[in-house]
């Protein structure tokens, strides 16, 4: 419902509800006896069922699950004279996802806004040179279900692990009753300003508060689950955005644009509850821990050489210098932070030049404030198969090296059966010797169009036509020279992962 009155008072309503439900199915069949490499041709043995009966091995297997969602809203707005204008939601949500205590399953919500028109203000009248001018201003409370599995009981066909078959048991996964929705509360200021008919300026800040952030973590196992979701962290980050425009030139037929954009983020945990292994931190992807940001890159602090073997050494996990550390050790104290693997700043700075018919569009993006763990190159052994990493050419070979370098050398077999089951080049893969900054500058794209003037297309069927030519990600204009090629927009994942292709593309666009 929407009205005005007196043309200055316009008020509006709304309100609604949103029932949903989503079933889902899987199942699985292992298929033994299936022979793929003889066109399918099935040999199936009775005794490897019997063993896999006996045995509390499932080998094949259904899964059910259900989903249940209910909203109801409502919002209203004011606007007067156009001038200012006054927003405010509440929502009621409830979810089968999270726990059946009342507390937990259904959450309101609510926002509430503002916006200020300036330029319409009286006194604004005879300001020529600011073409629009606006404050806004929002505060309110949102959530969401994060990954919450096991709010109610889960029953599972399946046995538990146990030393002895005779001990078997059925599985029901532990339900979490007090399991309730992740929230956040957010502030968010911003304003937006156009002078000279030339120049656009949009910035805002948020401030958020998360809490009841959901996870699966591991328990002691008691009760029958090794690991489950629960609200286990609480958050604080605060960011800025801000865009920029501006029309650089106009000159005859000449015309030249440009478009900055900039965002700014930081994050701290402030509450959690784990306790987080040497590994869960040194990971190149990040870990959690109260007090830093949310994927906090941490590293085994190297000494340096030694200088009989060129062995890297480190403050081990009892605070010793030593070469051996123990990776799944719970002593973090001695782990050097190195800084938040996701970037604090990222941004694009793009110009786009037109003359008649001709358009070349140069877009650059850029991030920095955040550190890249090197690739693991380095191995206790290696063998002819092995592509040696660049790396290879500043190694420790004769003893003095260590005061030029701090690439490890490559062990010789006296050297190498004498250090056991130590792993020193695992940890000096993990350690402050191979971590570089993450800054970077890169050219995004380069794209030249030419637009067939209408008079070459007087005789075609066609309204318009284009050429154009477009190269992506051509190159990297700075990066941290210690990358030694690596991609610092590429994180090693494994499967399928491939770092950011470069292509270039021709194009002929025709319009009926």
């Amino acid at each position: 419902w929407n009205h005005t009155f007196i043309s200055i008072h316009s008020p509006s309503l709304v309100a609604g509800q949103e029932i949903r439900q989503v079933d889902r199915q899987n199942s699985f069949n292992n298929g033994y006896g299936y022979q793929y490499s003889r066109g399918g041709i099935p040999y199936t043995d009775y005794l490897l069922i019997k063993q896999l009966l006996e045995g509390n091995f499932n080998y094949f297997g259904m899964g059910n699950g259900y989903e249940r969602y209910a909203s109801f809203y409502a919002g209203a707005t004011y606007s007067f004279r156009g001038k200012y204008v006054l927003n405010g939601t509440v929502r009621m949500d409830g979810s089968n996802r999270l726990g059946i205590s009342r507390t937990a399953r259904w959450l309101p919500t609510w926002n509430v806004s503002g916006g200020w028109n300036i330029d319409t203000e009286k006194f604004m009248e005879d300001v020529r040179w600011v073409d629009f001018l606006s404050l806004k201003a929002g505060y309110g409370l949102t959530a969401n279900t994060g990954n919450a599995n096991n709010a109610t009981a889960i029953f599972r066909s399946g046995s538990t692990r146990r030393p002895y078959l005779n001990e078997s048991e059925s599985l029901i996964g532990i339900e979490n009753s007090d399991l309730t929705w992740e929230k956040q509360y957010e502030l968010n200021v911003g304003f937006s300003v156009g002078l000279f008919k030339r120049l656009t300026v949009t910035a805002d800040y948020y401030r958020r508060n998360q809490f009841d952030l959901i996870s699966i973590i591991k328990t002691s196992g008691i009760g029958g689950e090794p690991y489950k979701a629960i609200n286990y962290a609480d958050m604080k980050s605060n960011g800025v955005d801000l865009t920029i425009g501006l029309n650089v030139l106009t000159l005859g037929e000449f015309n030249w644009n440009s478009n900055l954009v900039y965002s700014y983020n930081q994050s701290e945990i402030t509450h959690l509850k784990n306790q987080p292994r040497i590994f869960t931190l040194i990971f190149p992807e990040g870990g959690a821990m109260e007090g830093y940001p949310v994927r906090g890159l941490f590293s085994v602090d190297y000494q340096g050489l030694d200088p009989e073997t060129g062995m890297p050494r480190f403050i081990n996990h009892d605070g010793q210098l030593s070469s051996d550390v123990f990776l799944q050790s719970p002593n973090t104290q001695y782990l050097r932070y190195e800084g938040s693997v996701d970037p604090t700043y990222t941004g694009g700075f793009s110009n786009i030049f037109r003359y008649r018919n001709v358009s070349l569009n140069i877009f650059l993006t850029y991030q920095g404030g955040n550190k890249i763990r090197l690739n693991p190159a380095f191995k206790t052994a290696y063998s002819d198969l092995d592509a040696m990493p660049r790396e290879f050419y500043d190694r420790w070979m004769l003893p003095g090296d260590e005061a030029y370098t701090d690439v490890p050398s490559i062990l010789d077999r006296t050297e190498l059966s004498q250090i056991g089951s130590m792993y020193p080049y695992n940890a000096y893969n993990y350690s402050t010797a191979r971590v570089v900054d993450g800054d970077f500058i890169r050219l995004r794209t380069v794209a030249l169009t030419y637009n067939l003037p209408a008079r070459m297309l007087t005789r075609s069927p066609f309204k318009d036509a284009s050429i154009s030519l477009t190269g992506t990600n051509l190159f990297l204009l700075y990066a941290d020279e210690k990358l030694y090629g690596q991609d610092p927009e590429f994180y090693s994942s494994g499967g399928v992962a491939m770092p950011v292709p470069k292509q270039i593309t021709a194009t002929i666009k025709l319009n009926l």
